[in-house]
């Protein structure tokens, strides 16, 4: 009895991993869904380490903006040359944003709109008139 029960486990095992092995190679020849300058995008997102200061889906710094709907609030253009000629960072007097060239500012703005595509469901919410402490 306690034979039959080893075999059928060691035949389920086998048979779930094989089956596991043969869809990960299956999956992993199908086309990358996300535009390769969005790649681009998220490599410049992670060399400058944007999620220090920013968040994208309620994850990472909050010092900073949240990017994941940034591209419905402002154009592409605006982005750009923000990116590319930073203003002073609120609150600071002297401290710029860091500076990109015109091609990664395209790049990671390719990445945002990509970002902006996701359906969230809501989230992370917004808070409509946040307190400010006095």
């Amino acid at each position: 009895m306690d034979l039959l029960k080893l075999r059928t486990l060691l035949l389920l095992s086998t048979s779930s991993f094989l089956l596991f092995v043969a869809i990960t190679l299956i999956s992993s020849r199908l086309p990358s869904p996300i535009p390769e300058s969005a790649v681009a995008g998220k490599l410049v997102w992670q060399k400058h380490n944007c999620i220090s200061c920013h968040t994208l889906f309620g994850n990472g710094g909050y010092e900073a903006d949240d990017m994941t709907n940034i591209t419905t609030k402002e154009t592409s253009s605006y982005l750009i040359d923000y990116l590319v000629q930073p203003p002073v960072m609120r609150p600071n007097k002297y401290t710029h944003h860091p500076a990109l060239n015109k091609v990664d500012a395209e790049n990671l703005v390719n990445y945002l709109e990509y970002v902006d595509t996701i359906p969230t469901l809501g989230w992370p919410r917004q808070q409509k008139n946040p307190v400010k402490d006095s």
